[in-house]
């Protein structure tokens, strides 16, 4: 028995597969074996998690994977922050499970680190928070004594028993007109301009040592990030656009002296589309539910950064009123064409603000990070997308921004790191002062 991929989860398959990260940091004594337990119930729990993909001639298939195979806690001894690069360079096996769960366990009296991968052919953002929470949930109800496998009438309804329906089969349906239309709109969009993309600064050529993929990371401390929602409500902008023209102009001043005049940026904003479907889905659905919207804006020497990202939230929320990000989806065979309507100067999967995992009696789960990392990225292209994804938890504003060191050199990013901490800083010291 296996289920066929639709094709906007086929695009996750191969050599460009994509691995959604969430990584926990513990401090306290966990109990591998309460973890290594939690994690077997939520595999038992969802069939996608006991899968594999398979291909068979230009078709992708899910398919359950023998019981010698499903995936299981790996432990290890932690040796500091090139465990994080170490699992972030180990891609999950082709045709082998598309999940994988890794403790690395502190010294006495030293904070431990899961790390949780899981395939974005079976997930997207949301459903892996939930998944991540879920865990430390059942080790907590493991712990206490309170957790009960699902009984055979729920086991019947629930993803043990089928996987969940592709996106793209819940999306209402549109005409031929619809999708020329849009199409034609998209193409209009990215060619009216010429499109400034950040080159790469990394030798491809040279093979060396050390990790090829890493991540850059800004963090501003719960001080900084409630002065930032709190300026960004005196200004009547979303924190997600100032944090897009926060990356807007640190992609365009990396670009260099040749951005003006003419130029343009294009920007990416994933988008959920899972109250958008019929039916709904809840967010603990283990399915890529996401599509996405491609906005092209002007980002001019020293323009005005509020009123940029004014622009950008106001455009995307017209868009997800007008049905863009379905259409998006609903447009691929076409979009794929021609993928020069696919060129993105940045992408930026924004989380939002998230509840972080439950901490298990006698643990402090004290900071979560999620990011995602692609085998998309292309080194003999010259130049390509800054991603970087936002997310809020535990009060803290955090930008991942994961790259490979075939294509930016450490230095490149950190020149991205300062430009984007500098600039919300800045707003940060606009903020309101409060009142008494």
């Amino acid at each position: 028995m296996r289920r066929k991929l639709s094709l906007s989860e086929i695009l996750y398959v191969g050599e460009i597969r994509t691995l959604a990260t969430t990584v926990c940091t513990v401090r306290g004594e966990v109990d591998e074996e309460l973890l290594a337990a939690a994690f077997a119930a939520k595999v038992a729990q969802h069939r996608s998690l006991r899968s594999r993909v398979v291909l068979d001639g230009d078709e992708a298939f899910l398919e359950l994977l023998e019981e010698a195979g499903l995936p299981r806690l790996e432990v290890r001894h932690a040796t500091g922050p090139d465990d994080l690069t170490g699992q972030l360079n180990r891609p999950l096996p082709a045709g082998g499970p598309l999940v994988r769960a890794t403790l690395f366990r502190g010294d006495a009296g030293a904070e431990s680190t899961f790390v949780l991968g899981i395939d974005h052919v079976i997930c997207d953002g949301h459903s892996a928070t939930v998944l991540c929470n879920e865990i430390w949930s059942t080790y907590s109800e493991i712990q206490e004594g309170t957790f009960q496998e699902p009984d055979s009438a729920r086991e019947s309804d629930s993803a043990r028993e089928s996987w969940p329906v592709a996106v793209d089969d819940l999306l209402a349906p549109c005409s031929e007109d619809d999708v020329t239309a849009y199409v034609k709109d998209r193409t209009e969009r990215t060619s009216a301009h010429p499109l400034a993309v950040l080159p790469f600064t990394a030798d491809a050529s040279q093979d060396g040592e050390g990790a090829l993929m890493d991540v850059c990371r800004i963090r501003l401390s719960r001080e900084q990030t409630a002065g930032l929602v709190a300026f960004a409500k005196s200004a009547g902008v979303s924190v997600h656009g100032l944090v897009g023209a926060a990356l807007l102009t640190a992609v365009r001043d990396g670009y260099g002296p040749g951005y003006e005049p003419g130029h343009r940026l294009s920007f990416v904003s994933p988008v959920d589309l899972r109250s958008r479907l019929a039916p709904a889905l809840g967010r603990d659905v283990l399915i890529p539910a996401a599509s996405w919207f491609l906005d092209v804006v002007d980002v001019p020497v020293g323009g005005d950064l509020v009123e940029l990202g004014r622009r950008i939230t106001a455009r995307l929320r017209d868009a997800i009123d007008q049905g863009e990000p379905a259409l998006e989806l609903q447009s691929l065979p076409r979009l794929l064409e021609n993928p020069a309507v696919l060129t993105a100067s940045l992408v930026m999967p924004n989380v939002g603000s998230v509840q972080g995992p439950p901490a298990p009696r006698g643990l402090d789960i004290t900071d979560m990070r999620k990011f995602a990392i692609s085998s998309k990225w292309v080194p003999e292209a010259g130049a390509g997308a800054l991603v970087a994804s936002p997310m809020t938890v535990y009060g803290r504003l955090s930008i991942e921004m994961p790259y490979s060191a075939k294509c930016f050199t450490p230095a490149r990013m950190n020149e991205v790191h300062d430009h984007v901490l500098a600039t919300l800083l800045s707003f940060v010291e606009r903020a309101p002062v409060p009142t008494a």
